[in-house]
């Protein structure tokens, strides 16, 4: 039988249906599927003859896209929603664990009666949860409801006399609640000013705001006039921003600021156009790290030495075939064994080629998450793990604080590694390291990261395809069967005899629920995350970064990895999820993790924070310098305009005024050498052959041009 993995969805040609298996027979009888679209589906038995059959006539094939599977972070569900998911599963937990009897009509009748007296619910309810279970993929969050975004107004918080918020981290001022009387303050500025004058900027009527209620001045002793010299407890930005979105009506304000017939027209909105204890391969998988006795070098300048990598491995109890690795930095900690959960479902043709090294499907068949995870306290004991349990029904199990012989396969995995490549790689740890007379092996570091991740991908596949377990109990069933304890033996023998526990899911669905989530900006400069800037071809197409601009920005949930913050992946409601790659605005943060790039952000800040309060105070004192010089030009203007000219009379002469004005300009501008400089070395030259007296200046003959340059000015150099 071809379907032998769990959770598949099965595509029937004839009526276009979509059908998940269920369950599959240990002795390879048939499997139990049900029909996900239709809302009184029931769990129905397929043959092994009869799957074989459809499959070769093609009346039947694996669908490799799920439509029902929702990918959810469980920080993203609220506490109601957690609530009645929990209440639910708390119902049919004890009866869909009865397999297969839960499939069968008789006995899925008395666990039925069985959930309702205990837990007082009607027969539908029962009936209803167990088929969203079963068509929506069979974890805990399928029975969520399908709620979608939804939202409340903001509540104030009371005060209490603390400051709210965030602590301020750079510059000096600690910040302020903000009160009534600030928010009146704030109502004041946007409406009488920054409502009325439509080159008035944000930015503009908060420095406006600065200066009428939370600046100090003092007169100029050299002036006379008075300049800002500080701020004091003055509101952020960020707080301004903020409550003018709160208070007021930001597109009525845009209205009045741009004239209804222009909003109308720019602004208005456009309403057209997601071994003993286990069975098979995959019953249970063994996870575990090391810090490699090996020292590298940096990938960008190898004169670095940067330490010793971490490297994970899972291995699968049954075959211990070694299905998931990653060699990186990472660790030991949630985001290391992310990844190389991660890599279980990964394409490993794929993988294999990302390091220059070729293989083929059958050298590696691993592709699959297992039932049961076993792991240490300090990657699982987090919250993070609890997507990993809802998303994918996968058991967590953690050993015992010092007790690392309950993971004792993985364990000596590690020691058989190191062992392969330790008399070959350059800066490996030797047994006198540190010891009198002994050398540094730090300083023979030569291979960087991607180098070691290459030697170990070498020797797991070598391990995976050749090494023989010695001490491995075979059952009767394999010693009758001739098979050798080499892992892709032992695997391939189980996926065929066994059929395992392994639970097929997307890679990129994987990858998604395992990496870290957070919430991204849509701007209008790109999707903005961690100080970089994303895009996608569905923001373009949906026209999502001139909504941003002409409206305001909003959230989305995105995930990422902080290992290489070059792409992310936003969550989407229609797609399970979309990549967005960095924009040429963020061209700088490429290649780097999210502690280098967090690192020079934290510098920016620090330097843009200290600048802070001398920038607002000199835009202030700019405003006020510009503001002093206007009233003089108006009081100027009042003294010398004559009342009795008409409009008409001032405005038919204005090419004659610019003329005159251009004149007088030129020869206020025109260069002029002083008088002392002129008789300090000039040496006068006779026109035409003629003498000049020595203290005779006078040009008997001048041409045309220098007459009248001599009429106009005269030969003491005044007008």
């Amino acid at each position: 039988m071809l379907f032998c993995n769990v959770n598949q969805l099965l595509r029937w040609t004839e009526d276009d249906r979509l059908e998940r298996v269920l369950w599959i027979d240990l002795s390879g009888n048939g499997l139990y599927a049900i029909d996900i679209a239709l809302e009184t589906a029931q769990p129905r038995f397929c043959d092994s003859a009869s799957l074989d059959l459809a499959l070769s006539e093609g009346r039947v094939a694996v669908e490799p896209n799920d439509p029902t599977v929702r990918i959810l972070s469980e920080d993203s569900l609220k506490p109601k929603q957690r609530e009645r998911r929990d209440s639910a599963w708390a119902i049919i937990r004890p009866i869909i664990r009865k397999q297969p009897e839960i499939f069968t009509a008789d006995q899925r009748g008395r666990l039925v009666r069985r959930a309702m007296d205990e837990h007082h619910v009607t027969k539908q309810t029962v009936y209803r949860l167990l088929r969203r279970y079963w068509q929506r993929g069979m974890t805990r969050n399928a029975l969520l409801l399908d709620y979608y975004r939804s939202g409340a107004p903001g509540i104030d918080k009371p005060e209490t006399g603390k400051k709210r918020g965030r602590p301020r981290i750079y510059g000096e001022a600690s910040g302020l609640n903000i009160d009534a009387e600030t928010r009146k303050r704030f109502k004041l500025i946007i409406t009488l000013q920054y409502a009325h004058e439509h080159s008035l900027s944000m930015s503009k009527a908060y420095l406006s705001l600065l200066n009428q209620y939370y600046s100090v001045s003092e007169v100029c002793e050299q002036t006379g006039q008075q300049r800002v010299v500080r701020l004091q407890n003055y509101p952020s930005m960020i707080q301004f921003r903020y409550w003018f979105e709160r208070d007021n009506n930001v597109f009525n304000i845009e209205r009045i600021r741009r004239t209804p017939r222009v909003y109308d027209k720019d602004m208005r909105a456009i309403l057209g156009t997601s071994t003993s204890e286990v069975i098979g391969p995959g019953s249970r998988y063994q996870i575990d790290a090391t810090i490699a006795d090996v020292y590298l070098v940096s990938r960008y300048d190898r004169s670095k030495i940067v330490g010793r990598p971490v490297l994970y491995v899972l291995v699968d109890v049954f075959s211990r075939m070694v299905v998931g690795v990653y060699a990186g930095f990472e660790g030991p900690s949630w985001v290391g064994a992310m990844m190389a959960l991660t890599n279980t479902a990964a394409d490993k043709v794929e993988f294999c080629r990302q390091y220059g090294i070729k293989i083929q499907p059958q050298d590696w068949p691993c592709q699959a998450l297992p039932e049961i995870l076993l792991s240490d306290r300090g990657e699982t004991a987090g919250k993070a793990v609890e997507t990993l349990i809802d998303a994918f029904n996968v058991h967590v199990e953690t050993a015992a604080p010092f007790r690392a012989d309950w993971k004792g396969i993985v364990e000596q995995q590690f020691r058989l590694l190191q062992e392969d490549f330790a008399p070959y790689v350059p800066g490996y740890i030797q047994t006198d390291y540190r010891e009198r007379g002994g050398g540094d092996y730090r300083l023979d570091a030569t291979l960087d990261i991607d180098q070691f991740t290459y030697i170990i991908l070498c020797c797991i596949l070598n391990y995976n395809n050749t090494h023989a377990i010695k001490k491995y109990h075979r059952d009767p069933d394999m010693v009758a069967d001739g098979i050798k304890t080499i892992p892709i033996d032992l695997w391939e023998w189980g996926i065929h005899r066994r059929n395992g526990r392994l639970t097929h899911y997307p890679h990129d669905q994987v990858k998604l629920v395992l990496l870290p989530t957070g919430k991204a900006t849509v701007t209008e400069s790109g999707i903005y995350f961690y100080g970089c800037y994303y895009s996608c071809i569905e923001a373009f197409e949906e026209h999502w970064f001139e909504r941003a601009r002409q409206c305001r920005s909003w959230k989305v949930c995105v995930s990422y990895d902080p290992r290489c913050m070059d792409t992310i992946y936003l969550h989407h409601q229609k797609k399970s999820f979309v990549v967005c790659d960095l924009t040429d605005r963020s061209k700088d943060f490429r290649a780097m993790s999210l502690w280098e790039i967090d690192q020079i952000s934290q510098i920016d800040r620090a330097l843009k924070a200290n600048q802070a309060p001398k920038e607002l105070v000199g835009q202030i004192n700019l405003a006020r310098d510009i503001k002093a010089k206007v009233a003089e030009a108006e009081t100027m203007k009042k003294e010398q305009s004559s009342p009795k000219l008409s409009k008409r009379a001032k405005t038919s002469s204005i090419r004659t005024n610019r003329a005159q004005e251009k004149e007088s300009l030129r020869s206020r501008d025109a260069f002029r050498p002083a008088p002392h400089q002129l008789s300090q070395g000039v040496t006068v030259l006779p026109i035409r052959g003629g003498e000049v007296a020595e203290d005779d200046f006078e040009i008997s003959e001048v041409t045309p041009s220098l007459l009248n340059f001599k009429r106009e000015v005269g030969h003491d150099g005044s007008k």
